[in-house]
């Protein structure tokens, strides 16, 4: 209750000011970890969207197996406010930041912005990395006043390097960002792409994966559509990648390892989330994805675009929609894209020359 009078008086804005400011006073909390060699992961979330969820443990598991001489400490998103100034009591020149991956670099996602743009102005002597992005701002006024904001601060930093996650975006930040380091490379996830074999035998239904939030551009079209796929097949079973539940950084594996369960089921995922599609690649599950409302599906597909099990459409016309399953339906074999040997292990030489520099 308390919470809740203090956040009706004071605003998030001041609120997070506010927090920020006191945050030295944890200083307890994490002086033992002073004279390790370390990396801060931050900004990774608690909420329930699987899909970042994914981006966060796919994370931890390259930075653990590609930088194991760090130590990897792991701050959610708004640890940035609590814990900032505690945390930058224990960095050492040579520490390196990483920060979250995802879709959120842009005013879509507002908060997410907010906390990167601290995150870099607070840490200004160490080397900070972001992890496979999406960069969206929108063009009208708001968009053009957060995207002054970002730049203002990103350019100030002078050690930042941005990881684009598909052309466009790299194409963006190269144009609308004054930073040095701009890499391209497929989004993290596909980092754990060797996780599981294709399995034809286990898969025993369709599988809708549909957003139904702000990013969705599929209107009425989306209940038509499930009404139409229920009345031609048996066993469709409608699913999103977002639970109604916190995920932590104790129960994030278990909730990822279900999520999986239900791909690894499906003879046929059809989706229009990024993180629906990058599933069924993980879980060699055949896939039918459609656009969302930035370019992020379209161009993360551009890197997986020469699997056979992976179909993107303009829309979802059922008469289409419905061959193109009979088509998935029936692959005997899917052919893979070997990730860590082409890009993950080069991505691991270019930021060691970068921290080395």
């Amino acid at each position: 209750m308390i919470k809740k009078v203090v956040r009706r008086i004071i605003s998030r804005e001041k609120l997070s000011k506010l927090k920020f400011n006191l945050s030295n006073i944890y200083k307890y909390k994490f002086s033992k970890y002073k004279n390790y060699k370390k990396i801060i992961f931050i900004l990774t979330p608690i909420h329930g969207n699987i899909g970042d969820q994914a981006i966060a443990y796919a994370t931890n598991k390259y930075l653990e197996e590609q930088f194991g001489e760090y130590k990897i400490l792991e701050f959610y998103r708004d640890d940035i406010y609590k814990y900032g100034k505690s945390i930058n009591s224990i960095l050492n020149d040579d520490d390196i930041i990483v920060l979250h991956g995802g879709g959120n670099m842009g005013n879509l996602y507002i908060k997410e912005e907010e906390a990167r743009r601290l995150a870099i102005e607070i840490f200004p002597n160490n080397k900070i990395i972001s992890m496979t992005q999406t960069i969206n701002f929108s063009e009208d006024d708001i968009g053009k006043k957060e995207l002054v904001k970002s730049q203002m601060v990103y350019s100030k930093h002078k050690n930042l390097t941005l990881i684009a996650r598909e052309k466009k975006s790299y194409s963006l930040m190269n144009q609308l960002l004054d930073v040095e380091n701009i890499i391209l490379n497929p989004d993290i996830v596909f980092y754990l792409s060797d996780m599981y074999t294709f399995d034809k035998s286990k898969r025993n239904r369709i599988m809708t994966c549909l957003r139904n939030d702000k990013e969705s551009v599929l209107g009425n079209q989306k209940n038509n559509f499930i009404n139409k796929l229920n009345s031609e097949y048996k066993d469709v079973f409608n699913y999103d990648t977002k639970v109604e539940r916190n995920v932590t950084k104790e129960n994030r594996y278990e909730e990822l390892k279900d999520m999986f369960n239900k791909f690894l089921s499906s003879k046929v995922v059809i989706t229009d989330r990024l993180h629906g599609m990058v599933f069924c690649v993980i879980t060699k599950t055949p896939c039918i994805v459609t656009k969302s409302l930035d370019h992020k599906v379209i161009g993360t597909y551009e890197w997986i675009k020469d699997l056979n099990y992976i179909k993107l459409v303009d829309d979802l016309k059922f008469e289409n929609i419905r061959l193109l399953i009979d088509e998935l339906i029936n692959i005997e074999e899917v052919n893979e894209i070997n990730f860590k040997e082409i890009y993950f292990n080069k991505l691991t030489d270019e930021l060691k020359g970068v921290i080395n520099e």
